[in-house]
C-alpha cells in the first residue's frame, strides 16, 4: 500500500522519525482553513478523554508496584531475621529437655529440632554427656534413643586434639581447651568417657529379651572408642566372646538373601542379631593373629546364618591371611572341603562376602609357608577359580585380579608373571560334591533323562582360565553399563601388566593362543548351556567372535 508520494508503508516502519517528519512536511501541502467551530471542540473533548484515560492507567500501574514493594519489603525481613540456631542454644535446649524427657512435647522437639541439627557439626562437646546419658536411662522412645546412642558413639570416638574430624561439617572449637580455661570448671573427654564406657558395657551384657534392641545399639556404640585404649579393647574382646559363645552352639541353616529372610521364631532371629552385632564389632576391633580365641571365633563366623555376619567373618579371615596364611588355612580346615562352609559362599547372595571369599583363597593360595601342603593350596585354588564362573561382575573380575596376581600395590614382578602363567595355563576342574538333598532326590526318581545328564556333563566339562576369561570379557564389553564397562577396561589393563612382566622375567611355555582358539566338540550346545546356566545376565546375540576378541586384547595388550 502506497500514498500518493509513492512511500510504502514498510518505507514508513523502517524509515527515521525526523527525516520521515520533515519529508512529510515538505511534500504534505498546506494545512486547509480551519474548520467549523463544532468539530473543534469535539477534537479537544477527545483528547482530554484519551488523556484521563492514560493518567489513570499509569496511576494504577504505579499503585500496583508501590503495593508489591510494600509487600515484599514486609515479607522479606522476617525470613532474613530467622538466623540459624546456635550451637550453644542446641546444648542449652537438650540440658532443658533432658529433665522432661518423660513428655511426649519434649521427646517430639528433640527428635525434629534439636538433634537433626546438632548432626552437622564436625563434634560433639562433652558436657552433653551427663544429659545424654539421662535421656539413655529414663527414655524409652526408639528415636530418641538411636540419636542417643549415635551421640555417645561421636564422643567416644572424637580424639578432642583439634576440634575438627576428618568427617566435615561445620567446625566448633577444642572443647577440652575450652575446659581447661574455664574458670567455672568445664567437662573433658577424660571426665565423661569412663562414665560412658561402663553404662554401655552394662547395656552390652544385659541379655533380657526386652532389652535386646539396646544392647545391640550399645554394643555398636562402644566399639567406636578409641582402639589405643588396652582397658576398652579387652571388655570389647570379652564381650563379644561372650555372645559368641552363646550363639555359635546351635547349628542353623544359612538364610538366603542379603538381610535374610522375613520370619521365624523369636530365639532364632535374637539369635541371627546377636551374631550379626558380635561379628560387626570384632571387624572393628584391632587384628590379634597370635591369638588363638580370635582366629576360633573369625573362623566360626563363616558357618553363621546372617549372612552379614559371613561376610564380616571371610572379611577377618582374608585380613589375618596376610599375615599368618598357615593359622588360617589350618582353622579353616574342612570348611574349604567339597560341601563346606565356603562352598555355600559360593551361592549366598551378599557380594561382598564372595569378594572376601576370593582375597581369602588368593592369600592362603599363594602364601610360601604352605609350600609343604600342595593339598590345601590346590583346594582353595579350586574355589578361588569357580569365583569366575560367578554371576556377578564385581567377583569375577576380583577374582580375575586374584589369579593375575593383582590385589594391592605391593605385588612384586615374579607374582605377576606367575599370574599370567595361570591364567594361561590352568584348568577350571568343577567338583563333583552332591548335596544330600540332591542324592535323596535321585534315589527317588527312576532314572534321569539323558538331555539331563548331557547337560550336566557339558556344563562339568573342564574349562581352561584363559577361555573363561576371555567370554566373561566379551560379554562384559557388550554391557550398557558404563561401569562394568570401566571395570572390564581395568581387568584388561591388569592382564596387560601381568603379561608384560611375564615376558620381561623369560618366562617359557606361554602358549597364549592354545586354548582361545580351540573350541572342544560342539562347542555352540556348550556355551549356550553354559550360559544359561552360569551367566545368566550375558547378552545371548554375540556380535564378536573369540578370535575378534582375541584381536582386541591384543591390541590393548
Amino acid at each position: 500500500m502506497a500514498d500518493s508520494t509513492g512511500t510504502t508503508l514498510m518505507d514508513l516502519i523502517t524509515s527515521d522519525p525526523s527525516s520521515t517528519s520533515s519529508t512529510s512536511s515538505q511534500s504534505t501541502p498546506a494545512a486547509p482553513p480551519p474548520s467549523l467551530p463544532s468539530q473543534t471542540a469535539t477534537v479537544a473533548a477527545s483528547a482530554s478523554t484519551d488523556r484521563k484515560k492514560k493518567g489513570t492507567l499509569m496511576q494504577i500501574q504505579s499503585d500496583t508496584i508501590s503495593a508489591a514493594k510494600a509487600v515484599r519489603a514486609n515479607i522479606m525481613p522476617q525470613k532474613q531475621k530467622k538466623k540459624p540456631v546456635s550451637y550453644a542454644q542446641l546444648a542449652r535446649s537438650i540440658h532443658e529437655l533432658a529433665a522432661t524427657s518423660d513428655q511426649k512435647s519434649s521427646q517430639r522437639q528433640l527428635v525434629h529440632h534439636v538433634f537433626p541439627k546438632l548432626a552437622v557439626y564436625n563434634s560433639v562437646d562433652p558436657s552433653l554427656a551427663p544429659s545424654l546419658l539421662m535421656l539413655d536411662q529414663q527414655c524409652e522412645d526408639r528415636t530418641v534413643l538411636r540419636y542417643v546412642y549415635y551421640y555417645l558413639a561421636r564422643i567416644l570416638s572424637d580424639s578432642g586434639s583439634q576440634g575438627v574430624s576428618s568427617g566435615g561439617g561445620i567446625p566448633t572449637p577444642n572443647w577440652d581447651a575450652l575446659a581447661d580455661i574455664d574458670a567455672g570448671g568445664g567437662v573433658t573427654r577424660a571426665d565423661v568417657v569412663p562414665r560412658i564406657v561402663d553404662r554401655l558395657t552394662s547395656e552390652a551384657l544385659n541379655e533380657d529379651v526386652e532389652f535386646h534392641a539396646r544392647r545391640l545399639q550399645a554394643l555398636k556404640a562402644l566399639t567406636y572408642a578409641p582402639s589405643s585404649s588396652s582397658e576398652i579393647s579387652q571388655k570389647l574382646y570379652e564381650i563379644v566372646f561372650g555372645i559368641l559363645d552363646k550363639v555359635a552352639d546351635t547349628p542353623q541353616k544359612r538364610k538366603k538373601g542379603i538381610l535374610g529372610t522375613k520370619g521365624g521364631d523369636k530365639e532364632s532371629i535374637i539369635r541371627g542379631n546377636l551374631q550379626y552385632a558380635a561379628l560387626s564389632a570384632l571387624r572393628r576391633l584391632p587384628l590379634d593373629p597370635g591369638n588363638p580365641a580370635f582366629l576360633h571365633r573369625a573362623v566360626q563366623g563363616v558357618s553363621f546364618a546372617d549372612p552379614v555376619a559371613v561376610r564380616h567373618s571371610l572379611e577377618i579371615l582374608s585380613d589375618l591371611a596376610t599375615s599368618d596364611p598357615y593359622g588360617v588355612a589350618m582353622g579353616l580346615g574342612k570348611l574349604v572341603q567339597p560341601g563346606g562352609a565356603l562352598q555355600d559362599v559360593l551361592h549366598m547372595h551378599d557380594v561382598l562376602a564372595r569378594v572376601a571369599l576370593a582375597r581369602l583363597c588368593h592369600s592362603i593360595s599363594r602364601a610360601r609357608s604352605l609350600d609343604e601342603r600342595p593339598d590345601i593350596k590346590t583346594q582353595f585354588n579350586s574355589v578361588l577359580y569357580q569365583l569366575l564362573l560367578d554371576p556377578s561382575e564385581r567377583v569375577c573380575f576380583e577374582a580375575i585380579l586374584c589369579v593375575l596376581g593383582k590385589v594391592d600395590n605391593a605385588e612384586r614382578t615374579e607374582e605377576r608373571a606367575a599370574g599370567w602363567y595361570r591364567l594361561t595355563r590352568e584348568i577350571l576342574k568343577l567338583p563333583e560334591a552332591p548335596s544330600a538333598k540332591d542324592s535323596n532326590s535321585e534315589s527317588k526318581d527312576a532314572a534321569p533323562s539323558k538331555s539331563s545328564k548331557d547337560k550336566s556333563s557339558k556344563t562339568r566339562r573342564p574349562q581352561p582360565l584363559i577361555k573363561l576369561v576371555m567370554r566373561r570379557l566379551e560379554s562384559s564389553f557388550r554391557s550398557f553399563s558404563r561401569p562394568v564397562l570401566h571395570a572390564a577396561a581395568r581387568v584388561v589393563q591388569e592382564m596387560g601388566r601381568s603379561r608384560a612382566a611375564a615376558f620381561a622375567l623369560g618366562l617359557q611355555d606361554i602358549d597364549e593362543g592354545a586354548y582361545v582358539n580351540t573350541f572342544p566338540e560342539n562347542n555352540d550346545s556348550y556355551d549356550q548351556d553354559h550360559n544359561e546356566t552360569s551367566h545368566p545376565e550375558v547378552v545371548k546375540d554375540a556380535h564378536l567372535t573369540q578370535e575378534n576378541l582375541k584381536r582386541g586384547l591384543a591390541a590393548l595388550l
